[in-house]
């Protein structure tokens, strides 16, 4: 087969004398920069992801919400990267087995936190026991859960995974103390 003629040899060894010369060859890696701090909420009960949302309403986030009968696979697996943290709830999609938990567990490993918001995290489904919440989970919570309990783990985890102080909140009428968070009822 004939060479192919859009292609050009390139003779860097000009200077002969060198060209016995070893050569060093560096890779400098540059850490991609990493974007808006990405979280994706997929909670069944609309009062606890309405204060998820509150909780996660800080300046430079990016916030995505799913309703219950959205995928949370396709948003967790979409390029270029994993969204940092994932709040999800165990009746999420109906599920009784935690099995949108088990299905992005590999994402787990390339930096996505996930947040488990669970009824009893110690316990494992029937027919399932090594998927207790806690196992699949970076943290795991049970109720009550408040908007400013939420928007303290969110910061932290801010904190730990960026190594810098969390931003404020949007909107600056919003501190922690005031997430509009309704008493529990027993």
């Amino acid at each position: 087969m004939p060479p192919r003629s859009d292609f050009k040899i390139l003779d860097k060894s000009k200077d002969k004398s060198k060209a016995d010369a070893p050569v060093a060859i560096v890779e400098e890696q540059v850490a991609p920069p990493p974007g808006p701090f990405r979280v994706l909420v997929a909670i069944h009960r609309p009062r606890f992801r309405g204060r998820a949302v509150r909780a996660s309403d800080l300046v430079g986030w990016e916030v995505t919400t799913l309703l219950n009968k959205q995928d949370v696979v396709g948003p967790v697996s979409k390029l270029p990267r994993p969204p940092d943290l994932v709040l999800l709830s165990g009746d999420f999609g109906r599920q009784r087995d935690y099995a949108i938990f088990r299905a992005i567990q590999s994402w787990r490993k390339k930096g996505m936190k996930l947040i488990g918001m669970v009824e009893d995290c110690a316990t494992a489904p029937e027919g399932f026991p090594d998927s207790a919440p806690e196992k699949l989970c970076d943290v795991c919570l049970s109720p009550p859960y408040t908007a400013a309990g939420i928007r303290a783990l969110l910061v932290r985890l801010y904190e730990e995974k960026r190594g810098e102080p969390a931003p404020p909140p949007k909107s600056a009428s919003m501190p922690d103390a005031d997430l509009g968070d309704e008493p529990e009822e027993d």
